[in-house]
């Protein structure tokens, strides 16, 4: 039997006055101030209709209020689902009706095909909102960098091996059985790789760890042959036109790509004793995007660095996903072209830590019409020259250390200490839906005093 469901939201006849409830409210009516960031992400939900009956699919606000409330409440998608079906006050703001609560796989796609461009428009879009509300004026600036893990785990050279032989062989068994006709000449080795894995792992003896590494490599090199001998036989069921042949015959020419790469790392760094460098390092089969992350002696943080320019209000008012290991001073100029260029944000005074020290920064912020810039080291000029006054030095020095505080918070309250998102593009967007969150959390609190 066919339940049909009222359109008409009566939501408004239950009002609650939990402080989640009001300030949900709160951060809806700063979306409704200005929704022309709709026109942007529409962009990512173009796509034909292929027939005119079925479910009614999630508007294109629904799906931006629903993922805001995901990463707010830090929600994953099961419980997002549950939240929605027994939390009126989250309905009434993803602005769904109780029997139209989508199902956690159709929130997790909708969710996903929104691109780091579309959440970027949307976090112009409220920074702008902020300066009419009068939150954030944008003249005094504060920096600093920081780093996100992806979702992985610590990369060793037997544990990338054994996983690139389990899911070599996981996929040629998939399509054995999806092909029970075709022949390939395979043997799977998964068990034989864990017990070196392990071995490798547990033993002190560095002659017994490159035995283990030498057959290690041996069943990786003989599991590359098998998955090169899949991808032959799936080459004739794809040229027929076979959909699920050339799904799995891309999967498997990704992970054999990283098999090899893998192997010659191993083999360099283990047998021969040569020195990799970080660019030809390969940490995961899984996010081979990620970029190794080192800063002085701190431990060692496989992601991405970000840079997050906040203002007075504590807003986040840029945020720069780029890849590499890079240094703060080599981006400090381009973070002050995208503050104007892409922000609107001319500010006074810029605030900063040692790693942004550099007197060509110093020249080239000035040059832009930057009143004070304060690096917290001194660089080739006096601080009497980079800053006025003793006074305004103490000012912005103890303005700088705030952004320590919108890291932190970022981090332990709105998952940006870990992606848990797949790919470089869901990683920007991760990112962005973090920021997005923080940000609007910030300004409802600011509004509701």
């Amino acid at each position: 039997m066919r339940v049909i469901c009222d359109t008409q939201l009566r939501l408004g006849f239950y009002q609650s006055n939990s402080k989640m409830s009001k300030k949900l409210k709160k951060i809806s009516e700063i979306l409704e101030k200005d929704m022309s960031f709709l026109e942007k992400v529409a962009e990512n939900f173009k796509t034909p209709k292929c027939s005119p009956v079925g479910a009614k699919g999630m508007t294109i606000e629904q799906v931006v209020r629903v993922a805001i409330l995901k990463q707010l409440r830090q929600l994953g998608y099961q419980e997002l689902y549950d939240e929605l079906n027994d939390n009126i006050s989250y309905r009434r703001f993803a602005k769904i009706h109780e029997c139209e609560v989508p199902g956690k796989t159709t929130l997790n796609e909708n969710i996903k095909r929104i691109s780091p461009d579309g959440w970027e428009e949307i976090h112009k879009v409220i920074i702008k909102t902020a300066k009419e509300l009068g939150v954030e004026k944008g003249k005094r600036v504060r920096m600093d960098s920081t780093s996100v893990e992806s979702n992985i785990h610590y990369p060793t050279d037997g544990e990338l091996l054994w996983d690139c032989v389990r899911v070599v062989d996981r996929i040629i068994e998939g399509v054995m059985g999806e092909y029970p006709g075709m022949y390939i000449e395979y043997h799977n080795h998964t068990k034989r790789a864990k017990k070196r894995r392990y071995r490798i792992v547990n033993t002190s003896s560095k002659e017994k760890r490159e035995e283990a590494y030498k057959d290690l490599l041996k069943v990786s090199r003989m599991t590359g042959e098998y998955g090169e001998s899949c991808i032959e036989q799936l080459e004739e069921r794809v040229r027929q036109g076979d959909i699920e042949a050339r799904v799995y015959k891309e999967d498997l020419a990704g992970y054999l790509e990283s098999l090899k790469t893998i192997i010659n790392q191993a083999e360099r760094r283990v047998l021969k004793g040569e020195k990799v460098d970080t660019k030809d390092k390969l940490v995961s089969i899984f996010e081979t995007h990620s970029d190794i992350l080192a800063k002085g002696k701190r431990k060692v943080v496989f992601g991405h660095k970000i840079l997050l320019s906040g203002g007075e209000s504590n807003l986040i008012l840029d945020c720069m996903i780029e890849r590499g290991n890079w240094s703060d001073a080599e981006i400090f100029g381009k973070a002050i072209d995208r503050l104007k260029e892409r922000y609107d944000v001319h500010p006074e005074e810029i605030a900063t830590d040692g790693g942004f020290a550099s007197k060509d920064n110093y020249d080239y912020a000035v040059g832009k019409g930057i009143k004070k810039v304060l690096f917290t080291k001194k660089c080739s000029s006096k601080i009497v020259e980079l800053v006025k006054t003793s006074r305004a030095y103490k000012r912005l020095k103890k303005f700088r250390a705030g952004i320590e505080g919108c890291i932190s918070a970022a981090k332990r309250a709105y998952g940006l200490s870990r992606c848990t998102w797949k790919g470089w593009r869901s990683f920007q967007s991760y990112v962005w839906l973090g920021v997005i969150a923080f940000n609007l959390n910030i300004m409802a609190n600011a509004l509701l005093k």
